[in-house]
């Protein structure tokens, strides 16, 4: 049998853990909800992030898709095979200076000749000379070969032209677009400052760069 006290003091502490267990239960749960805004509130930062990035996707595909479009436009690659084609064109023809200009001449004749002093003997075609007739300078001529790689052997034996009498001021060159002349002329002026300032050096053009040899070693490679 349970004293009277005793039961009282059992009431008592069932009293105090309920009251214990409903603060307890009643913290966990505000702690709860205030976790669940949270991650509600990143989610929906996320969705924002998310819709931006879809966005952003979606105007770079469009704008990439454009631009290839626009690309691949009958009217663009006509134009680039139009350009790549004339410079096709232009890596074959080569242009001659220094020869002199005759009333009745035939240029392909011209063209031969000159070109047989170097023992080459091509098909040469579309000869001409470039510009209106002056009294007072001598017109280049402007020919065209069979290839890139005929273009290519006749400028490199083209310097033999210098050791040649009666052909000591004709030299042949590439026919390049006016942008390639102005940087040519470039290098040629920069060439001779070279040239001027440091003779005990031999110097010269290669590949659109200006080369430097000394002259004892320029003297041992020829001998």
């Amino acid at each position: 049998m349970v004293s009277g006290s005793a039961q009282f003091s059992a009431n008592k502490y069932l009293e105090e853990i309920g009251e214990t267990g409903i603060g307890t239960d009643t913290m966990f749960c505000e702690d709860n909800i205030k976790e669940q805004d949270l991650i509600s509130k990143k989610n929906e930062e996320l969705g924002e992030v998310s819709k931006t990035v879809e966005a952003g996707l979606k105007t770079y595909s469009s704008a990439l898709q454009q631009s290839c479009t626009t690309a691949l436009s009958p009217r663009n690659i006509a134009a680039a095979v139009k350009t790549v084609t004339q410079e096709e064109d232009r890596s074959r023809e080569l242009v001659l200076f220094g020869v002199t200009e005759e009333s009745e001449e035939r240029v392909t004749s011209v063209v031969t000749k000159v070109l047989e002093q170097i023992n080459e003997k091509p098909q040469v075609k579309q000869c001409r000379r470039i510009g209106k007739p002056n009294a007072t300078a001598t017109r280049p001529i402007i020919f065209s070969v069979r290839s890139t790689d005929v273009a290519h052997q006749i400028l490199k034996k083209a310097k033999l032209l210098r050791d040649i009498e009666g052909y000591k001021t004709v030299y042949i060159s590439p026919n390049r677009t006016r942008e390639e002349r102005v940087a040519r002329q470039k290098l040629v002026c920069e060439l001779k400052e070279k040239r001027k300032g440091d003779p005990n050096s031999r110097y010269f053009i290669r590949k659109d760069e200006i080369v430097q040899v000394a002259l004892e070693e320029s003297f041992h490679s020829t001998a």
